[in-house]
Order: C-alpha cells, then structure tokens, then sequence
C-alpha cells in the first residue's frame, strides 16, 4: 500500500506536534520558536540510527517495540524506522534546472504578498551559479513566460523582468504548473536537478482544477525527472491540492504563515536543491507473519503486510522516522514477526541507484517474563498515541474523553522525559519537550473555542494542523546545535 494524503474528519485538529518524530525543520522554526530543554554538551546522543553511516550513505534502522509478543500481551507491537542522509553536503553539486511559477491573482497584491514573492524570487535568482538553469512563470487566469529556461547569467534582467508585473486577475493555477513543466523539459539534460517551485494564496479557479486530473500531470512530470514543490500563503488556498501535487511531484509541501516569511521558504526551499545528499528516495516495508494496522498520522483503508512512502529528495543532515502498528498473526512455536525497510535512492554524486535494507524481529514466547521492551519506541508510541485520542476527543466534541486523553499524555511526556535524561538522548527530550508545548497550545484553543468557530484564527489552525499532518510522512532536517 502506498502513502497518500488521507485526511479524516479531524485532520485539521491534530496538533503541530504530530509532526515532531520527524526531526526539525526550518518550516518548523518559522512556525513556532520553543527552546527545548537541554542535557550536557558533551553528552552521547543514544539514537545511533540518527546517525549516518561513516561512509557518507544514508543510514537506515528498524526497531521493534518489544523482542517477543504471545496471545495476552501485546497483541500490538510498534515499529520504529529511521533514515538520515550524511550531514555534510557534497562540494561538487550537480546544476539545477528550476521554474519559479507565481500566482499574481489580485489577491497576492493584499498583505504584500507579492511583493513578498518578488523578494523571494529575486533571492533565488542571486543564490544561482552560472551552471544553473531558471525559468520565470507568472499565473493568473493566463501564463505569463517572464523568462524561459535559461542560463542564470544576465540576472539583472531577470530581477528587470520581475519589476514588470502586477497582481490582478484569478487564479487558473493549471496553466502555471504545465508552463513551469514545459520550461524545465525545454532545458533538460543529464546529471541537473529538475524542479518547479509553485507558490500560490488561492484556489485553482480557472482550467484545469481537478485534483486527480493534476496529480496525473505533475506523476508524469516525475517520471522524466521533473519534481514540483508547492508553497501556500495565507487561508484561502487548497492545503489539500497542493499536498497532492506535492507527493505526486515528489518533493515539498510548504504552508508559508504570513507574507514576510514567503523569501524565508523560498530559502530554504532553495538550499535543499542545493545541498541534495539523495534523490527520488523511496521507503518501501514490509511485514512477515503479520500486518501492518496503523501508521500513525495517516489512515489506512486496511490492514496491509506492506507500506511505501516516496520520501523525494534528502538534502543533507535530513532525517525521518515512520512510526507504524503492526500485528502478528502467527502464535504457533518458533513462529517470528520480520519486518524489513527497504531505502533506494538516487546518489547524485555516483549516479548510481543505491539500496539500504534493515530488518527487525519478534519472536512468539508463551512466558511473557521473557519479554524485553524497547522503551524509545514504545515511548514514541504512547505520546503520539495520546495526542490522536486528545484529538479526536476534541473534535468530537466528547470533553471527558479529550481530558482523559491529556491525562494519558502527561503520563507518557514524564516517562519520556525521564528515559530521554537518563539515556543522554537530546533528540527524544527536545521531542518530547515541544510535544508539551503543542498540546498546551491545542488545550489553549480549545478553551477559547478555536477549534469550532468560524474565523480566521479557525482558518489558520486548520492550515497548521494540516501541515504539520503532513510533514509527519516528510523528511526535515536535524536540529542545529
């Protein structure tokens, strides 16, 4: 089965915090500045699986919650999967062919918005060499070509060109993305990074605006080796289109809280392209003797014995964890639950198609005395766990089941931190740290009614809860000591 942006009912409630087992990110930083917690400088970080391999290749590791499992306990074990992509990035970068396709509807003139998004595009411009390629694509409910693939040489034409435009007009967000396509294809050759980088503040209004229809587009794009990251700003666009066109593209979705922090995505969005440590990275896992029934944060249809996440790009220093429920179904002697993670991916260096695998095992044993728990990971699966509960109490309105939820949590949040400082693991202590911090923020809203009132403040939490929702699937770069 493969990851798709499934939403339930209370997608938009599910707390910034969802998203924290993935590491950090500058997106993340833009959104909230909370100081973690912090244990010695000189200590040892225990999650060696954080730790890329000495040669430079993407790590990967496979855990699983408890060492043998029987017919009373557990019946549900958890599995924790890491990857980490070297932490220093190549000096010898491969060239980038990249669109910057911008929505200059009428309504990107509110708030600066667009002048916002000229400021980003002309950083973008400045941050290029003379190998790279550039396209400049403005929509409303026509393309406007600014600029059409070339080389990134007479820049100061290009911020002319820049200077030329102004916001008016709907939104036919189509046009854009199949111009941006077509650019990048005009220019292409071997070795270069292929992307289109769309930013929009508004709903596809004009020509095509099926979903399926764009997803198929920007799929077939991929398959050349054309990738698409999307960025929304503000409340009114589609987080749920362009998280699609994102995961079909193969790269990133960014939702940009206010105007001034569209030049800082933009940024960051940019350095990813060029600190790429792996390219088309793909997570494939799969379950022997047993099933695979929950990856938390995302809803499955079924249960299923194997799950794939097309993970994009990793610049470096990223990292990612998968958190998923898995059940056995063999209980007869010697019978052993396998899991298996599968990494292949692209080295732009080499050129070469590489694959990690790493594996993990449970063993039935009738005398549950015998069994040995794995505490990280049964701890990661007790504070997400919680939170999901608190939020579907939340959204439904069930406020004896919502408290019961933060009860729980505060349960897990105190073995956490406790496990976190007795093991040296800063990683799992910053999580759990911002973890409290979110859920006091989601219990600050609820209180106030934000959750179910129709406003802004209700518009954006639904952004933030959506995205951070998706960045759980995503890969985010490690935290900056």
């Amino acid at each position: 089965m493969k990851a798709s942006p499934a939403y339930s009912t209370y997608a938009h409630l599910l707390p910034i915090a969802f998203m924290l087992v993935m590491g950090w990110s500058a997106s993340l930083r833009m959104c909230l500045r909370a100081a973690p917690e912090t244990v010695a400088e000189s200590a040892t970080i225990q999650a060696k699986e954080s730790t890329p391999t000495q040669d430079g290749a993407l790590a990967l590791r496979a855990a699983i919650s408890h060492s043998s499992y029987n017919q009373s306990a557990p019946t549900t074990l958890q599995l924790k999967v890491d990857y980490a992509s070297p932490s220093v990035a190549s000096t010898n970068r491969p060239p980038l062919n990249i669109a910057l396709v911008l929505d200059r509807s009428g309504s990107m003139a509110e708030d600066k918005k667009f002048a916002y998004t000229l400021d980003a595009a002309r950083e973008v411009i400045a941050n290029l060499s003379d190998q790279d390629t550039i396209s400049l694509i403005a929509f409303n409910e026509r393309v406007l070509v600014l600029s059409p693939a070339g080389r990134a040489v007479n820049k100061q034409f290009l911020f002319h060109r820049l200077e030329e435009i102004t916001p008016a007009g709907y939104t036919d967000l189509s046009a854009g993305l199949l111009e941006g396509i077509a650019q990048v294809n005009s220019q292409a050759t071997k070795g270069q990074i292929k992307q289109v980088l769309l930013l929009t503040d508004g709903k596809a209004n004009r020509g095509v605006t099926s979903a399926i229809s764009l997803r198929k587009t920007v799929e077939k794009a991929r398959a050349k080796g054309v990738s698409l990251s999307t960025l929304g700003c503000g409340t009114d666009y589609d987080e749920k289109l362009l998280t699609e066109l994102a995961d079909g593209g193969g790269g990133r979705y960014t939702y940009v809280r206010s105007p001034e922090q569209i030049p800082i995505a933009f940024k960051e969005e940019l350095r990813g392209l060029l600190e790429v440590a792996a390219q088309n990275v793909r997570l494939d896992i799969s379950v022997e003797q047993g099933t695979i029934a929950k990856v938390f944060g995302q809803v499955l249809d079924r249960d299923t014995s194997s799950y794939q996440v097309n993970v994009g790009n990793l610049r470096a220093g990223e990292r990612g964890i998968i958190l998923l429920a898995i059940k056995p179904t063999d209980y007869q002697p010697d019978a052993a639950l396998r899991a298996t993670a599968k990494l292949t991916f692209d080295d732009p260096q080499g050129g070469e198609r590489v694959v990690r695998v790493a594996s993990a095992e449970s063993h039935f044993n009738p005398d549950a005395a015998a069994q040995k728990e794995n505490e990280e990971v049964v701890i990661y699966g007790g504070l997400l766990g919680a939170l999901e509960t608190a939020s579907e109490g939340s959204e439904g309105f069930d406020r004896q089941s919502y408290r019961q939820a933060l009860t729980g949590f505060a349960e897990w949040y105190g073995r956490a931190r406790k496990f976190a400082l007795n093991t040296r693991n800063q990683d799992l202590l910053n999580h759990t740290f911002l973890l409290k911090h979110l859920l006091e923020e989601m219990e600050a809203a609820e209180a106030q009614g934000r959750m179910h009132e129709h406003s802004e403040a209700r518009a954006k939490l639904q952004k933030e809860g959506d995205y951070q929702r998706y960045l759980l699937f995503h890969h985010r770069e490690a935290e900056q000591h």
